[in-house]
């Protein structure tokens, strides 16, 4: 890593400890920080203030449901710029805002590589 802008930390709000465990190892081989994880929304709220964070990846579906939209909107009306992870790109379009775009499962280290550097991008503006 040169002298960039400092390391973003990636949050991942996803209910499957086996993907997360896979995203949190490419989050880290790209050069991010992995920021930790939730599994539901409410959870994300609950714990919120214990995490440090620039942006998040979100699933749609989550442990206390199709619960991902709402989570992305809440994280964005706090500053926090978010892309969808998940199966169901087709849903995932139902909700183009506040999301910043969609990585489709299975994720692929070179969809993850570029969507964050769209936020490392937005990120520096």
């Amino acid at each position: 890593m040169g002298a960039q802008s400092p390391q973003l930390r990636i949050f991942y709000l996803e209910d499957n400890p086996l993907i997360v465990f896979h995203v949190e190892t490419m989050i880290e081989d790209l050069g991010f920080v992995f920021a930790g994880s939730v599994g539901s929304f409410a959870d994300l709220v609950s714990s919120f203030d214990a995490f440090e964070m620039d942006a998040a990846l979100v699933d749609i579906d989550l442990a206390d449901g199709r619960t991902g939209p709402n989570a992305a909107a809440w994280l964005h009306e706090r500053g926090i710029p978010s892309i969808f992870v998940t199966g169901q790109v087709g849903l995932a379009a139902e909700y183009p805002l506040p999301s910043l775009g969609v990585i489709a499962k299975p994720i692929s280290v070179e969809d993850l590589a570029d969507k964050l550097e769209l936020i490392r991008r937005r990120a520096s503006r």
